[in-house]
């Protein structure tokens, strides 16, 4: 399985926990391929963060607005079915007031978040 989400994802995974592997800066389209593949489903998620489908759902109205997010996150690596899951959001390109109001309603909730000029990030621990 690390082989090939490797390739998928477009990095080497260089950070290991005991059943974890983690990545950042995935993109929309990564996550959606990465969902279509079978290494995900949409209802997973992580602690309380939002499920993939909710981040992808997301991810798509970010580009309905010009903007790009990018997705941090965990493949559980010792599941006889993988299952990535998504623990942060960084949007990035936010020029109107009224979508970060949609970012912090989506990410409500979160352990950490990030509100600037330059970008918008949440964080689930």
């Amino acid at each position: 399985m690390t082989q090939n989400l490797e390739e998928i994802l477009g990095i080497t995974i260089t950070e290991y926990t005991p059943n974890a592997i983690k990545f950042e800066g995935l993109s929309l389209e990564t996550l959606q391929q990465i969902l279509a593949e079978g290494y995900t489903t949409a209802s997973a998620s992580f602690n309380a963060a939002p499920s993939v489908g909710s981040f992808i759902e997301f991810g798509q109205r970010c580009q309905e607005n010009g903007v790009k997010a990018a997705f941090d996150g965990i493949a559980f690596a010792n599941r006889e079915t993988p299952n990535l899951v998504i623990d942060a959001i960084t949007v990035i390109g936010v020029k109107d007031l009224d979508f970060a109001g949609e970012f912090v309603q989506f990410v409500w909730g979160c352990d950490e978040i990030e509100i600037s000029s330059q970008k918008l990030f949440a964080w689930w621990d």
